[in-house]
């Protein structure tokens, strides 16, 4: 019969995603921007990554005061630097992402 379900579940879970925007859910937000940042720069910007996960993009404010008194802490104990340098592979990071994008299994 040549079935293949997991294929077929990962189909609709793509469907799923490619209809959702960042912002819908936490968990497809953490997801988008964890391949945004790691696509950005090589790595996970924290200060980025809890401001548009937990934040929802500055637009939940209790999530933003939720996270407030974990960035002031940082900040005051010299943990939370103003600017970050890209990974020396960022490129290949960026190159990888996308060729898996390109694939479908990756959003």
């Amino acid at each position: 019969m040549d079935v293949q379900p997991l294929e077929q579940i990962t189909k609709i879970k793509q469907e799923i995603l490619h209809r959702k925007q960042a912002s819908d859910s936490r968990s497809i937000r953490h997801r988008k921007v964890l391949i945004d940042l790691v696509k950005e720069g090589g790595w996970i910007d924290e200060r980025k990554f809890g401001l548009h996960v937990v934040g929802n993009y500055f637009k939940d404010l209790r999530g933003l005061l939720n996270i407030a008194p974990l960035g002031l802490r940082m900040i005051s104990k010299g943990k939370f630097p103003l600017s970050f340098e890209s990974s020396e592979g960022t490129q290949q990071v960026r190159s990888l992402i996308e060729a898996v994008q390109q694939e479908g299994r990756l959003d």
